[in-house]
């Protein structure tokens, strides 16, 4: 059993030197070196190719929308929403086609080296079927960013409010919108980051133009008919003085009498998200017109010769 051993030791090295001495030989033959050379510097010049080939797309298609957007400014009745909408087709279309052909390139590069990528992609799938139950959450948010990309239910700059079963998730500006997620800035500078599949409600303040009602408060002893005059009068010229307004505005007339008060109302119907500067500076700018003309906005006050009369009574 000894001398057995010791000759099946003895085959085992000189097995294992032959094996080195293989390797050895294999690592000294240039043409090893050449192949692995060849496959490096083509795998390198595929990196670069699909480099110069994303960033040539890109600009394409940065190009095409740029032309789309000056083309529909040019026509008749350009709607304000068409350049958002270009600006987050751009984003999307540049990464799907980053994404695509750079999981080309992969493969490719996989192939040059010998990789049975075959192999890899069924092995894949496999266990892609495996895990896709616990994906479904990911797979819903792209199938619902694809829809909301598709119905153009709202675009990068667009102000939406966006629910959850009922209930205000976030509200705010759109800054970016993907196939997964939505990233949406509120009020105070906070970032919201939502999954697009609890998307449930949108509701965009940025696809049509909006509405003011602009009230103000007259003494009733005004002539209310030389008031209304006044305002008519600076309609005529506000939208040269306030370039958010899209409609000359409206004088309303009298809408309600409040506390010994008349209140005059006037509608402005401004660019989309522009109604709260375009109150504030026509509130300021018809104060100051009325004043002009000799008509005041009017102080709340209070007759006390009523209250003093009764606490009089009270003392006596």
């Amino acid at each position: 059993m000894g001398l057995s051993n010791l000759f099946n030791t003895g085959n085992d090295v000189e097995e294992t030197l032959g094996l080195i001495e293989s390797l050895v030989a294999e690592l000294k033959d240039p043409d090893l070196w050449i192949g692995i050379g060849t496959d490096v510097l083509f795998a390198v010049a595929l990196i670069i190719v699909a480099g110069i080939i994303v960033k040539v797309l890109n600009r394409i298609i940065e190009n095409y929308f740029t032309f789309k957007s000056k083309a529909e400014l040019k026509g008749k009745n350009p709607k304000p929403g068409n350049a958002k909408r270009n600006k987050t087709l751009i984003n999307v279309l540049q990464n799907a086609v980053s994404i695509f052909i750079w999981f080309v390139v992969f493969v490719m590069v996989l192939e040059t080296f010998g990789v049975p990528v075959a192999t890899l992609l069924a092995g894949a799938g496999v266990v892609g079927l495996a895990i896709g139950f616990g994906a479904q959450s990911i797979v819903k948010d792209m199938l619902t960013g694809f829809f909301i990309l598709l119905e153009n239910q709202f675009d990068t700059g667009d102000f939406v409010r966006i629910n959850t079963s009922g209930t205000t998730v976030a509200e705010g500006e759109v800054l970016s919108m993907g196939l997964r997620i939505s990233k949406i800035q509120g009020y105070e500078g906070e970032l919201f980051i939502i999954p697009n599949g609890t998307i449930n409600e949108v509701i965009n303040f940025s696809k049509y133009n909006s509405i003011s009602f602009l009230d103000i408060n007259l003494s009733l002893t005004e002539d209310l008919d030389h008031v209304e005059d006044l305002l008519n009068s600076y309609a005529e010229t506000a939208m040269d003085a306030d370039d958010s307004l899209v409609e000359k505005p409206q004088v309303l007339g009298l809408n309600d009498i409040v506390n010994g008060e008349a209140i005059m109302r006037v509608m402005l119907i401004t660019q989309p998200m522009e109604h709260f500067g375009a109150t504030r500076r026509n509130r300021k700018a018809i104060k100051n017109h009325l004043a002009e003309n000799g008509v005041y906005i009017s102080v709340p006050s209070m007759d006390i010769q009523d209250f003093d009369e009764s606490v009089r009574k009270g003392e006596e």
